[in-house]
């Protein structure tokens, strides 16, 4: 990080990394607690990073910079990859349902039944690579689906979702290649469910 203008205010999460400074200075022994005590006054009373640069001339530089923090980025949740060829990948029963499904088959058929499955977020992303395949979206009661960003190179999307249900909210996206995709509720007759 390049040092900062002197003249420029400084911010609160820059206090803070200078107070980790000047603490991390004190563990080490090159200052006294009241000097400690002291400097992190003047730190809190500082308006510029010139006031701020002076407490720290007389120990030692580890970055030749203030210390600032970086912003803290949140990283996605690890998405659920489903790469198969030539065969039927099924997931059923009380299953872990991820925020994001990557779904790459190749010449097969793949099947999400969310029926009985546990839900870590209230809306999960579906992104589909299909190729020659097909896909099955078994929905729970009270959860609806949107395609609207599903790209068509031949194929259809079959979508059966109601609208307004409180349950979970399934988006897809990414594009087919002759490939079908139906998302659907549980079918019944009689005793038999599917």
């Amino acid at each position: 990080m390049a040092t900062p203008d002197p003249n420029v205010r400084i911010s609160n999460a820059e206090r803070e990394a200078v107070i980790g400074r000047l603490h991390a200075a004190t563990e080490e022994g090159r200052l006294e607690l009241d000097e400690f005590a002291e400097r992190s006054r003047k730190v809190y009373e500082a308006k510029t990073f010139a006031e701020v640069e002076q407490l720290l001339t007389d120990l030692p530089k580890t970055t030749g910079a203030l210390a600032v923090p970086a912003e803290r980025t949140t990283h996605p949740a690890p998405a659920l990859e489903l790469t198969h060829s030539y065969t039927t990948l099924r997931k059923d029963g009380a299953w872990k349902v991820p925020a994001r499904i990557v779904v790459r088959p190749q010449h097969g058929r793949t099947v999400l039944d969310c029926r009985d499955a546990v839900f870590t977020s209230d809306d999960i992303e579906i992104e589909l690579d299909l190729k020659y395949s097909g896909f099955t979206l078994v929905l729970p009661e009270g959860a609806t689906a949107v395609d609207d960003n599903v790209q068509l190179d031949g194929g259809r999307v079959f979508n059966r979702s109601r609208a307004g249900g409180d349950g979970p909210r399934f988006r897809l996206t990414g594009r087919t290649h002759f490939a079908r995709v139906h998302v659907r509720y549980e079918r019944r007759f009689l005793w038999w469910r599917w």
